[in-house]
């Protein structure tokens, strides 16, 4: 989860570095669609953060699910 968090707080930052002018182009059969990279990698970073979190929290999940539970006073 704290790997997740940096990850988005880096991906924020590179937000306001990234230039403006240089862009990624996407060609399709009929269309080509051009996007900032101050766009790009921001998402792409915040996108992998949140794979890392929702692994993180499954992880969690399965940790408490399989805890054995005793019961006592029989």
């Amino acid at each position: 989860m704290i790997i997740s968090e940096a990850l988005a707080l880096v991906a924020v930052a590179i937000q306001f570095i990234l230039p403006n002018a240089v862009g990624i182009s996407l060609h399709g059969t009929h269309k080509t669609i051009a996007l900032p990279i101050r766009w790009v990698v921001p998402l792409l970073l915040i996108s992998i953060a949140g794979v890392l979190s929702l692994a993180a929290l499954f992880n969690m999940y399965w940790r408490l699910a399989h805890v054995p539970i005793s019961v006592t006073g029989q």
